[in-house]
């Protein structure tokens, strides 16, 4: 028997919420505080302030107040890889060299993005190989490979996947194709690798512009959010109690698939969205 999947988007002062109903009943719940600063995925300019072969790795100023950790098997090497295709969930582990040499000085300034929070007094775990998440890609600057969500089985999808990359796709960037973009043509992804293409510009431009230890890019988006990660094709409905979120959501999802935008709804009662679908009682519970 199908399962009706729903979204509801609750927007107040203290936090926005998006709740997911399967047949009516909550299965997850998301918040976003606007206080809450997350890091995962963003990006710095950072300082190197030691470098330590017997640990390997070395400690990064990004401006937080404790300096992140880089181990030397988060740093890529440019271009290390050939033009290969593989699924994203293999394991990719034979690429990093656990004992390699890095040339890496104190007052180094380098680019890093934060892959993991700071923990019990810990700072933030870094890494050199950036990656940018769109709708339907992920753009790997400075690598040269094209990767298919291994959700994706079909092996005819996955040729015409492969060649829709590789009639774009410039040397000096690896494109893995996230499970969204299957039977999406080819302007469509396209289009979301020049969203990434421009974001990569931009970073670029905040790194040579700025001084370390500095942040260059913020990946924190809720709107973003929703349609990259909670917006699934079997999604049914998406109904949303804030016009300007309603409003992004909306141009965002027409650029991926127009035809998805039915599927979205902008809510005017006057009893609040959550306890009109029974949400608040079941997060009460």
């Amino acid at each position: 028997m199908a399962t009706n999947k729903s979204i509801y988007i609750n927007s107040t002062i203290g936090s926005t919420r998006a709740a997911t109903l399967e047949s009516s009943t909550l299965t997850d719940l998301y918040i976003d505080f606007p206080d809450h600063k997350k890091m995962v995925g963003n990006i710095y300019k950072g300082k190197v302030q030691n470098v330590i072969p017997g640990m390997q790795a070395a400690f990064v100023d990004i401006g937080f107040h404790i300096n992140a950790f880089l181990p030397f098997t988060e740093i890529s090497d440019i271009n290390k890889l050939n033009d290969i295709s593989f699924s994203i969930d293999d394991d990719k582990k034979n690429t990093k060299n656990h004992d390699k040499k890095v040339k890496m000085e104190i007052g180094d300034e380098i680019m890093v993005q934060v892959i993991k929070e700071p923990f019990l007094g810990k700072g933030p775990r870094v890494t050199t190989e950036v990656s940018l998440a769109g709708n339907l890609i992920v753009l790997v600057p400075n690598q040269n490979y094209i990767g298919i969500s291994k959700k994706i089985s079909d092996k005819y999808e996955r040729k015409r996947l492969k060649n829709i990359i590789l009639d774009f796709k410039p040397k000096n960037f690896g494109v893995i194709v996230r499970t969204i973009g299957t039977s999406k043509n080819q302007k469509t992804i396209k289009n979301d690798f020049q969203n990434l293409l421009s974001e990569w510009d931009e970073i670029n431009s905040n790194f040579m512009l700025n001084d370390a230890p500095e942040q260059i890019y913020n990946d924190y988006n809720f709107s973003k959010i929703v349609v990259r990660d909670l917006f699934t094709d079997d999604v049914d409905k998406l109904t949303i109690d804030n016009k300007s979120i309603y409003k992004r959501i909306y141009k965002n999802i027409k650029s991926i698939n127009p035809a998805q935008t039915q599927k979205l709804h902008l809510y005017k009662n006057k009893i609040p969205i959550f306890d009109n679908h029974n949400i608040e009682n079941q997060i009460s519970k």
